[in-house]
């Protein structure tokens, strides 16, 4: 007997569970009541061609998640006869009183969320990062994303400079800036990610895709400046040269 689910996955006779011909699941068998076992929801119908990278299963028992972001689990405490789909492209859902982003509980009522931007939320008196990340010590009168259109994971307030939800030490957010040429659209490499800044003490490197500031610690601070050379961004000081954050001396 063959059970059709679905964007590519089958039962097989109550016993094992295919995806395009493909054995999936085994880890969940002793668990997943292949009788009830179904397909939730999706988000194929987000995607040009169909495709779901989301996919939400379901039993008499559990929720269960596939997703780009995580490999096939359950859903912790939720319930199937309360699951709701919140905001299936961000990966938000609801059960027996918990909010979910993908497979984790947020530490919060998203029903009273305010998000300033894709990465930062308040929720009352209180920031959060990436849904889940509280941001502490945080003054939120003060409280802004500076350049929103281009490093939105970068936050100010009048004590501290947030990257990713937490404090970079060494920074002096009443001085904090990043350089001129980062922001003037001239196109480089890593234009989307990669960038310099100085305050009145040191100068950085931030790149946005793998979580790193480092600390550049230059003699010469008040000509650290960046510049755009067959395409690639540089920053120079009158020692160093800085490609990616690794200097070369001049």
């Amino acid at each position: 007997m063959i059970k059709d689910l679905g964007q590519g996955y089958k039962i097989i006779d109550n016993k094992f569970i295919l995806r395009y011909d493909n054995e999936v699941f085994k880890k969940f068998y002793k668990i997943i009541d292949f009788e009830t076992f179904k397909i939730t929801a999706t988000n194929a119908e987000f995607d040009n061609d169909g495709f779901a990278s989301t996919v939400y299963f379901e039993d008499k028992k559990h929720i269960y998640l596939e997703s780009a972001f995580t490999s096939f689990c359950i859903l912790e405490n939720a319930k199937p006869d309360d699951f709701k789909i919140v905001d299936i492209q961000k990966g938000y859902t609801f059960s027996n009183g918990n909010y979910y982003r993908h497979n984790d509980k947020m530490p919060f009522d998203l029903s009273k969320a305010k998000h300033l931007n894709d990465y930062h939320i308040q929720v009352e008196d209180q920031l959060y990062f990436g849904d889940v990340i509280l941001i502490e010590n945080v003054d939120l009168e003060s409280f802004k994303i500076p350049y929103p259109d281009l490093i939105q994971n970068l936050a100010i307030d009048k004590n501290h400079v947030f990257f990713k939800g937490k404090i970079i030490p060494k920074a002096n957010a009443q001085t904090f800036k990043i350089l001129e040429g980062c922001l003037d659209g001239t196109y480089y490499l890593e234009c989307d990610n990669a960038f310099y800044a100085k305050d009145d003490k040191y100068a950085y490197f931030i790149r946005t895709i793998n979580n790193e500031v480092k600390v550049i610690k230059s003699k010469s601070l008040n000509d650290f400046h960046f510049k755009v050379i067959d395409e690639r961004g540089y920053a120079f000081d009158n020692e160093y040269s800085y490609y990616i954050g690794k200097r070369t001396k001049l």
